[in-house]
């Protein structure tokens, strides 16, 4: 490199005053890797502040920004949130990190700005309408004798449509992999969806698949495009990449892998892979060099003892969490053994032992608590009720509540909040569905068949089930409103939202009667309020003697820190055999200290995966709900149990 740089203890310093509370400082394992600007691996345990360090070296790294030859940094991880945390905690000390020559997003962005839009661009000579699965799915017409043929293919018809993609000009294959369609390219069915597709291809209606097939094929056909973006990019960084899909991974290292000029650092747990779709990432991931980070702020001792066991990849965990006074927590996990009558009384019971501990002072109740309740899979319509899942714990949980709750105190408001950047048009449209759904609620309009309040997903399954005709121009008339509001037409699209609304509220029989005034007031920079009515609130809570317990899945709280956390076992669909579809029957063995192997079947994998995650949240408490019947399979009259404290849960 023409420029050597070195990351000094002054700036480290700097950093640490940003960074980290008072008189705290960085320990050896976090300067190391700091400091070190070549090529490697960073593999981090749960809580071990993994970001906070790479935010210290981005912030050293700026100063010196842009490098003497011109080149800058790409920072790059999975989710809008990962990339909005680096902004706002650094953003407004580094500016020149977010500006040319650098780039930090995801690595979404990063592939559709860099590499499909401009293949795009050489091939079509203009630049793609929309790169969004939403959008490229709704534009999936065919006639009417097709999509009968389709609609008479049980299981699938939608497959054949809508997930085939169109590569080298006249092959599908499935998704992003090799699969190539069922029939022949002779057969009316490839001719249709390959003309479709080709449609969609030439009209700029772009889906995920096609921007990573578009930039591969991009580098393929002009390979000096990878010494271009070498160049560019003196150093690069993946935080989470453990989230990476398979196809993302192979894209990277496309890129970055054999580039000598640039320090790749690749930064994450792989035994917290619970996003990725594809299970062979866990081998697909290659070591090079490795570095650990070991030291967990987050776990206490007898927590990080039932986390340590869970790791796929083993990594020793060294807990360094103590109460704010420095003493050592020494709070036992507890066991919650529950029957299929008691299941209701699990969390009740989580809560009375959080007030124990309240009032013993082993909770500082100075700080500010998280309590959450936490389970694998949800039920869904259809499912067997014997089947145990989070909503048996907590009838009420609502999956459409996860998510913050915000009322706009206007309909015209949700022509301006949405998220901008490279999902502009969908986000758009969801807030705009959104608006639709405040309307029905002000009325008191809900699913005729469920009682319930209408959700986005189940607005459009009722379109589509008791009005079909008009399901083709209620998406048509969302992406039109959709493109108006995007264009700033907001009067236009307004008037335009407005009358659609009308309409959809005769499909109920009624018209408007309460919401006008919602309807009919002006934004007038008026700024959004949190949804406070005890619905929005409590759907998602138990509350018991002031104790506030969320009630989630492990997906939701993943990245997040609690104080207390109960892990609810549930049931996976899945058919693994003699090893049962819960966690407790499929981690029994590695909770009792035996380590996997390569035979370990991949569903054990998902449900250590998930344990793994959802054990490491807490600071303080740890528990783990087991029913009776798999409680005395597995774990009675065994040492394990002797590392909890068992309660047997009983009917109040």
């Amino acid at each position: 490199m023409p420029q050597e740089i070195k990351i000094t203890d002054e700036q480290i310093r700097l950093s640490e005053d940003i960074l980290l509370p008072a008189s705290r400082h960085f320990d050896n394992e976090r300067l190391d890797f700091i400091k070190d600007l070549g090529t490697f691996d960073l593999h981090a345990v749960p809580g071990s502040g993994k970001t906070t360090a790479l935010l210290a070296k981005l912030l050293a790294l700026e100063q010196h920004l842009p490098f003497e030859d011109g080149s800058g940094i790409l920072v790059l991880s999975h989710t809008n949130a990962a990339v909005d945390e680096i902004r706002n905690k650094i953003g407004s000390l580094c500016p020149r990190l977010f500006n040319c020559p650098s780039f930090v997003g995801t690595i979404q962005s990063f592939t559709d700005l860099f590499l499909t839009i401009p293949y795009y661009k050489i091939v079509y000579r203009k630049r793609p309408v929309r790169i969004d699965d939403d959008i490229y799915q709704e534009h999936h017409h065919v006639d009417y004798g097709f999509q009968k043929w389709l609609d008479n293919r049980p299981g699938d018809g939608k497959k054949l449509l809508h997930d085939y993609r169109l590569r080298d000009g006249d092959q599908l294959t499935f998704r992003r992999t090799t699969d190539a369609f069922p029939f022949g390219k002779k057969t009316k069915s490839f001719q249709t969806i390959l003309a479709l597709k080709k449609k969609l291809r030439e009209e700029g209606f772009i889906c995920y698949d096609d921007a990573y097939i578009l930039a591969m094929e991009y580098l393929d056909k002009f390979p000096r495009m990878i010494n271009i973006i070498n160049k560019r990019f003196k150093y690069v960084f993946v935080d989470e990449m453990q989230d990476m899909d398979a196809y993302q991974y192979a894209l990277l290292e496309v890129l970055f892998c054999q580039a000598r000029d640039v320090g790749y650092q690749r930064i994450g747990d792989k035994n917290q892979s619970i996003y990725s779709n594809d299970d062979a990432l866990q081998a697909i991931w290659e070591e090079r060099s490795v570095k650990e980070f070991n030291g967990s702020h987050r776990l206490q001792p007898l927590v990080a003892a039932m986390v340590e066991p869970l790791a796929i990849n083993p990594i020793p965990i060294k807990a360094q969490k103590t109460n704010v006074d420095g003493s050592p927590i020494n709070i036992n996990p507890i066991l919650f053994v529950y029957d299929n009558d008691t299941i209701e009384e699990v969390i009740p019971s989580f809560a009375r032992e959080i007030k124990k501990l309240a009032d013993s002072r082993l909770i500082d109740t100075q700080t500010e608590h998280t309590f959450k309740a936490i389970a694998w899979t949800t039920q869904k319509d259809g499912d067997d009720r014997n089947i145990f899942c989070l909503n048996h714990y907590h009838p009420d949980f609502s999956r459409e509540q996860q998510k913050l709750q915000i009322n706009y105190p206007c309909l015209e408001s949700y022509l301006h909040y949405f998220t901008p950047g490279t999902n502009k048009l969908a986000s758009i449209r969801k807030s705009l569905l959104n608006g639709l759904l405040r309307v029905l609620r002000i009325e008191g309009i809900s699913h005729p068949h469920t009682g319930r309040t209408f959700s986005k997903r189940s607005f459009l399954d009722y379109l589509k089930i008791e009005h079909p005709e008009s399901e083709p121009r209620f998406k048509l008339f969302v992406f039109k409103c959709s493109k108006m509001v995007a264009e700033g037409q907001i009067p236009q699209a307004l008037r335009f939202f407005s009358r659609g609304i009308e309409a959809s509220l005769q499909k109920f029989g009624t018209t408007i009667k309460h919401s006008r005034g919602f309807m009919t007031t002006s934004h007038e920079g008026k700024a959004p309020v949190l949804d406070t009515s005890p619905s929005a609130t409590t759907v998602n809570q138990y509350i018991q003697d002031g104790i506030v317990i969320d009630v989630a899945t492990v997906h939701s709280i993943k990245g997040q820190t609690h104080t207390c956390t109960l892990y609810m076992e549930s049931f996976y669909q899945a058919n693994v055999g003699k090893k049962g579809q819960y966690e407790s029957t499929r981690i029994a063995d590695q909770l009792k200290g035996i380590a996997i192997d390569e035979k370990t079947h991949k569903y054990i994998k998902q449900s250590l995966k998930m344990a793994y995650v959802g054990f490491s949240r807490p600071t303080h408490l740890l528990a783990f709900a087991i029913h009776r019947s798999r409680y005395d399979s597995h774990y009675a009259g065994t040492d394990m149990v002797k590392k909890w404290d068992v309660r047997v849960v009983h009917k109040k």
